[in-house]
């Protein structure tokens, strides 16, 4: 997948976006129409309307009402779900997996985010499990990689092998990637707000059921005809709604299937998984499920009705897409498994992983936004053999975990270290913290930043008070000696972005996104660090960033920053407001990084971890960056 697949997908994610609001807008305009001659009819059984089917005051009423209640209900349920996909996962019956889970199933689906996570460069997902789920299924939800999760069914790890669980978690991993979480997220909130209006009417009717007779007649049969009338325009609009949520959601599943075997370089997991659900079925219990169908590996409903309301292609015809020749197989008589058994693995193009020898030419690290290969995930299954393993303990355990961010903060120079250990306030965190930093003296630099996106997976579920604390401790660490540096704002930077707190909403642009050109001010203060960074002096510095510029284009001219205006601290602001730019004009502020950083021809591996890093809270992860022998790159210094 090339650079273009991932920052197109990511805009055309945007696009869909824009277009369910315009679908929603026709539904609404429809569903309103149909309440005001509702309403009108209504009248003409209780003998108090007017006369006809005109009545502008009876318009404007209904009008108003209906947009209102639907309005006002979409809104409830996206509010519920702001929190992010933990939201949508208890909705759905899930339980977060313990970190030091002891079941060997749960350990396994671990294993695998984790080797997904560092091999995809992004920060572990909170993992689930819907344990009253016998089917097999799964869904990836959230705003963002800062509140993403990752759940999957008990039936789902009781019944696939490790291969296969692999290949439904690249799946998910996949929509993290490409911005569908998010979608999928607004789709639920449209379709309760249209859902509200049937609800009304079955009040309604349930209400005149109750009625007596006498004088009132004509108003209970008014508004028995009036409650029938919202039921059945309700539903028509859930129908309608339906439709725009299967026609967004299939597509979607295709590429999810299709990334899934570039991620693992095995299509058959995923094949495998797929037939084993038209042996077991995927079906949720969950009450919750219809409104989450578009979000799940499987459709998790037992429909009578395909077609145009599928929320997923036909299993078959999945299986075709990643293993070309399934249906001839299967049209020899054979079962789904049997014939996946039978179908011949085609060959799996996968990422070849890049030379550090030689070093990189610095667009070809922007070129790998998105594109996750099985030497990636193999390299990360390596990585997390060769992490210590005191420190992989600390990383997994949520009151040590803590202390491990903090020991990444801690001064190399020993009476600086001291002060940050008092300035912290409590003795035992900071003795455990002095213990996990002598630890990480001893390991390579390079597990360094996988280990704080372990430790930010173990401590996603913490108590607020807990993450509000750890922030603050983290911030004053980093900025004891009067200075950050850039491994400082990575790791704070990382630390806010994805341990959100109450209230927080991840950062993500709001209406329409802005220009590169909207941000030349941020953008100067970026490019000015980054040149700096890379630079050995201040002329190789104002070459780099001349040379960023010129790659720009699109008439985008921008001086560089006064050394004492782009220091890490200022990375702060610049870093947040590019936040906001769309999909395609964060291409180009990656690539114009990158040959900032790069201004020699190549990159070195820091230079390839401060882009990392940038894209990371861009979120445009850049996956795990591999030597000549798809091992990951060995930090200098």
């Amino acid at each position: 997948m090339a650079t273009m697949d991932f920052f197109g997908h990511q805009d055309r994610a945007r696009r869909a976006s824009n277009q369910l609001v315009g679908w929603f807008v026709l539904a609404v305009v429809g569903v309103t129409a149909g309440v005001y001659f509702a309403a009108m009819a209504t009248l003409a059984v209780a003998d108090r309307g007017p006369g006809g089917w005109w009545n502008p005051q009876v318009l404007l009423v209904t009008a108003a009402a209906t947009v209102a209640i639907i309005g006002l209900a979409s809104l409830y349920k996206v509010a519920q779900l702001r929190s992010g996909g933990k939201t949508v996962a208890r909705l759905l019956g899930g339980r977060p997996v313990d970190p030091q889970t002891t079941d060997a199933k749960e350990r396994m689906f671990r294993n695998i985010v984790e080797e997904m996570s560092i091999a995809s460069g992004t920060p572990m997902p909170a993992i689930y499990v819907l344990d009253g789920e016998a089917g097999i299924n799964a869904f990836a939800a959230g705003w963002s990689t800062g509140d993403a999760v990752v759940a999957v069914t008990r039936g789902c790890l009781e019944k696939l092998d490790r291969d296969e669980l692999q290949g439904v978690v690249a799946h998910e991993f996949s929509h993290i990637f490409h911005g569908d979480m998010r979608l999928n997220i607004r789709i639920m909130g449209v379709l309760f707000g249209i859902v509200c209006i049937a609800t009304i009417g079955r009040i309604l009717l349930r209400l005149t059921s109750r009625s007596g007779g006498g004088d009132g007649k004509k108003g209970a049969a008014g508004l028995a005809i009036f409650g029938l009338s919202l039921l059945a325009i309700g539903g028509l609009g859930v129908m309608f709604s339906r439709l725009i949520q299967a026609a967004i959601s299939r597509q979607r599943e295709y590429l999810a299937d299709a990334s899934a075997v570039q991620y693992t370089r095995n299509p058959r997991g995923i094949g495998m998984a797929l037939a084993k659900i038209g042996g077991y079925g995927a079906k949720l219990q969950s009450a919750q499920v219809e409104s989450a169908s578009h979000m799940l590996f499987a459709d998790g409903m037992s429909r009578w009705i395909g077609g145009a309301f599928a929320t997923h292609p036909p299993l078959p015809q999945r299986i075709e897409r990643v293993l070309p020749g399934f249906q001839k197989q299967l049209g020899s008589g054979k079962g789904l498994q049997a014939a996946v058994e039978r179908t011949p693995a085609p060959a799996v193009a996968g990422a070849s992983g890049f030379a550090a020898s030689t070093g990189l030419a610095p667009r070809a690290v922007v070129a790998a936004v998105g594109v996750v290969g099985a030497a990636q995930v193999q390299a990360a299954r390596e990585l997390l053999r060769e992490l210590p393993l005191e420190l992989t303990a600390a990383a997994h355990d949520p009151q040590r975990a803590a202390a491990l961010v903090l020991a990444l903060l801690l001064d190399a120079e020993a009476d600086l270290r001291r002060q940050q250990l008092d300035g912290l306030g409590d003795a035992a965190l900071g003795h455990e913290a002095a213990l996990l930093h002598g630890h990480l003296r001893t390991a390579a630099r390079h597990v360094r930043l996988p280990l704080l996106d372990l430790a930010i997976g173990t401590l996603r579920p913490a108590d607020p008070d807990h993450k509000q604390q750890l922030r603050e401790r983290a911030r004053r660490l980093a900025a004891g000696d009067g200075r950050l540096s850039l491994f400082e704002f990575a790791v704070v930077r990382t630390l806010e972005h994805h341990l959100l707190l109450p209230g927080e909403r991840p950062e993500r642009p709001s209406g329409r996104p802005d220009s590169l050109l909207q941000h030349a001010g941020h953008l100067a203060t970026v490019l000015s660090v980054v040149a700096r960074a890379a630079a050995a002096d201040e002329p190789t510095a104002q070459r780099a960033f001349g040379q960023a510029v010129l790659g720009l284009g699109n008439g985008i001219t921008v001086t560089m920053q006064p050394p004492e205006r782009a220091r890490a601290e200022d990375l702060e602001a610049a870093v947040t407001g590019l936040q906001k730019v769309s999909p395609l004009g964060k291409r180009n502020l990656l690539n114009a990084c990158a040959e900032a950083a790069g201004a020699d021809g190549v990159l070195h591996v820091d230079e390839i971890e401060l882009l990392r890093v940038l894209a990371g809270l861009w979120d445009c992860p850049i996956p795990l960056v591999l030597d000549a022998h798809g091992m990951p790159l060995q930090l200098t210094g």
